[in-house]
């Protein structure tokens, strides 16, 4: 199936409504995950975008490697990316509640990643 940069687009407009009624609900893990899950769409509808294809990397660091490497965006929206991605592993497979307030952060990111991804895409 052809992958398309409107359909991850769409899919992190979802995962981050998601993540706003967990944060909402104050299910702290859920929401950062939701909002790492938002900027991964975003991150795949760019290089979507500009390469036609969406790479695998073998870590998160990579994965932000990669999306620096199309110089397309600033050190602030890589970032909001790094941060988010940081925060993956404890999020989703850690025992500990997360503080609301990085969920609160972690929505805040990948709410501006994923604007900035759209503003980039409606000018290219």
């Amino acid at each position: 199936m052809a992958q398309h940069p409107e359909r991850s687009i769409k899919l992190a407009e979802e995962y981050l409504a998601a993540a706003k009624l967990a944060l909402g609900n104050q299910l702290t893990n859920p929401a950062i995950s939701l909002a790492i899950h938002s900027a991964i769409q975003a991150k795949d509808a760019l290089y979507l975008k500009v390469k036609k294809e969406i790479v695998k990397p073998r870590s998160h660091g990579q994965a932000v490697k990669h999306i620096r490497s199309l110089g397309i965006l600033g050190e602030a929206s890589l970032n909001q990316l790094s941060r988010l991605l940081a925060s993956k592993s404890e999020a989703e497979y850690g025992q500990l509640e997360l503080p609301i307030l990085d969920a609160v952060a972690s929505v805040r990111d990948a709410e501006r990643f994923l604007e900035t991804v759209k503003a980039h895409l409606a000018t290219n």
